[in-house]
C-alpha cells in the first residue's frame, strides 16, 4: 500500500512526472482529507492529509516511499445549468448560492452535482438543465486558504481506519468484477 501524506507546492521533474502514478478521484474524495483508494491496477492508496486540505485536477502527492501520483478529477453525474439570457443565468447562481451548492462557473454555464429538487427550482426559474458526465472541479469559495502540514501525530491518528477501508474497497471491487477508484 503506498501512503500519500504530502502535497506537491511545485511541479516534479519531467522523469518524474513519467515515473508517477494517475489517481481519478470525484469532487467528494478529492474534499476528504483521508481516503482509502485504488489505483486502476489495484494498487491500495492510502491518503492521509491535514484536515481541510482539498485536491484540486492536476494536484502532486508524494507517498513517504518517495512515490508520486497525479490527481485527475474523475467524471461524474453532473447537471449542466444553462439559461437563454445572462440576467436568467446569474439568478440561477444566485439561488444556487443561497443555497451553499458547490458550482463550477463557466463562461456560459454551471456544473452542480445532479440534484433533482434543484434541477426542478432551476427550471422553474427559466434554466435548462443537461445531464452530463464530466470532471467536476467546484469553486474553493473566497476564504480558501490552500493545503496545510499535518503533524505527525495527526497523520497516525488517522491512519488507523484506513486499512479497514482498504480492505471494504477490495472487496468491492472484486465483487464488482475489477478494481475500484
Amino acid at each position: 500500500m503506498l501512503r500519500f501524506s504530502r502535497v506537491l507546492d511545485g511541479e516534479p521533474s519531467a522523469a518524474q512526472r513519467a515515473a508517477a502514478r494517475v489517481l481519478r478521484l470525484t469532487a467528494d474524495e478529492r474534499a476528504r482529507s483521508r481516503l482509502a483508494a485504488m489505483f486502476d491496477d489495484g494498487t491500495a492508496a492510502a491518503i492521509v492529509l491535514p484536515r481541510g486540505t482539498v485536491l484540486r485536477d492536476g494536484a502532486w502527492l508524494a507517498a513517504e516511499s518517495g512515490e508520486l501520483a497525479r490527481i485527475e478529477a474523475a467524471p461524474q453525474p453532473l447537471a449542466r445549468v444553462t439559461a437563454s439570457s445572462s440576467r436568467h443565468l446569474l439568478r440561477a447562481v444566485y439561488h444556487l448560492a443561497n443555497r451553499h451548492v458547490p458550482a463550477q462557473i463557466t463562461a456560459e454555464a454551471v456544473l452542480i452535482e445532479r440534484d433533482g429538487v434543484l434541477e426542478r427550482m432551476l427550471a422553474s426559474l427559466g434554466a435548462t438543465i443537461e445531464h452530463v458526465e464530466a470532471p467536476f472541479e467546484p469553486e474553493a469559495g473566497a476564504y480558501d486558504g490552500g493545503h496545510h502540514h499535518a503533524q505527525a501525530s495527526e497523520i497516525d491518528e488517522a491512519s488507523r481506519n484506513l486499512g479497514e477501508e482498504l480492505s471494504i474497497a477490495a472487496h468491492r471491487a472484486r465483487a464488482a468484477g475489477g478494481p475500484s477508484r
